[in-house]
């Protein structure tokens, strides 16, 4: 009896349970590169150090916010849905993004080589007036080619298929994310730039309920800080990010040397030292192109009605203090 007694304290000790610790879970709407950093935090155990018992679950946008509203999951990265949900009545915050730039870039035909080339050409989007649609406009008009003068071909939200589209010939050009880069080039497509240096503007939102903000404080700063962490040990070390995330993501039959090219062109996006707060420049423009344009909104829309970054501003101040210390 003592000792299975003896045998029981020493399994403890070394496999400690985490049944004190809250039990959350993360929605994310597609188990992409741009999510890598959720599964980092897990497999790295950024939760758990915060006294989080994660699960990341894959919930595309609408049934993410109504598993929110349910209270089946407590954080979605279906931001944009989240934020819009939030303009027409629900009771929806956006508590941190990503990304300081949108993730996506251009590629075309080896033919085109600049933003006037597009004057005349097809572009493969996913569907009229979505964001990657507004932000492939605004690059053209830099070049002087007018929104009337791109034939939009909507050929839905699948890479893959509106990169074949460009290399057979049925469009010239086309958005991709990080991974779909890789693809493209890898296809013969050119890059004609990241449209994420065009101006920033915040992208991938998370968001809860603005009861949790009130009531639970503490659990949304925890969750930011192993997100964040999660977010900065892919910048930092990019190919152990590779390794711990890749059997979690649907990414095909990408090599592990595509991944981690991918994910350094993902790395373009974010911002520099502690990510997860927008600049205010940011802000008015996410608010400007992802909420009041796509849904004809025309008077201002006050910041705080659809975001809630006071935490994650507490927590990029905590972050930055404990790298000041760590540094001396």
């Amino acid at each position: 009896m003592l000792r299975r007694f003896i045998l029981s304290a020493l399994l403890l000790a070394l496999f400690p349970s985490n049944s004190g610790a809250e039990k959350i879970r993360t929605a994310i709407p597609q188990a992409n590169l741009n999510y890598l950093s959720i599964f980092v935090a897990d497999a790295r155990g950024f939760f758990r150090d915060e006294g989080l018992d994660n699960e990341t679950v894959v919930i595309s946008g609408p049934l993410s916010i109504a598993a929110l509203l349910s209270g089946d999951i407590d954080f979605s990265g279906a931001g944009g849905s989240g934020m819009r949900a939030a303009l027409k009545g629900a009771p929806i915050k956006g508590i941190m993004f990503q990304a300081d730039k949108v993730t996506f870039y251009l590629v075309a035909d080896p033919s085109i080589k600049n933003a006037a080339d597009l004057k005349g050409k097809k572009i493969a989007i996913g569907s009229p007036g979505d964001t990657q649609d507004r932000i492939m406009t605004k690059f053209a008009e830099r070049g002087g080619v007018s929104s009337r003068d791109i034939i939009r071909i909507s050929m839905g939200a699948d890479t893959n298929t509106r990169v074949m589209a460009v290399k057979t010939g049925a469009a010239q050009a086309t958005t991709v994310d990080p991974g779909g880069l890789v693809f493209a080039q890898k296809e013969g497509l050119v890059s004609l730039g990241f449209l994420g240096d065009l101006f920033p503007m915040p992208f991938q939102g998370f968001v809860t309920t603005e009861r949790k903000i009130r009531e639970n404080p503490g659990q949304i700063k925890r969750w930011l800080k192993g997100a964040i962490r999660g977010l900065m040990f892919v910048r930092e070390r990019p190919e152990e990010a590779v390794d711990l995330g890749i059997k979690k993501l649907q990414l095909g039959n990408a090599t592990k040397a595509m991944l981690v090219e991918a994910t350094k062109n993902y790395l373009r996006a974010l911002a520099p030292g502690v990510p997860g707060l927008p600049t205010s420049e940011g802000i008015k423009n996410f608010l400007e192109y992802d909420i009041k344009i796509p849904l004809q909104i025309k008077e201002d829309i006050p910041q705080d009605r659809l975001l809630s970054l006071q935490l994650v501003e507490e927590v990029k101040k905590d972050l930055e203090n404990t790298q000041r210390r760590t540094s001396r």
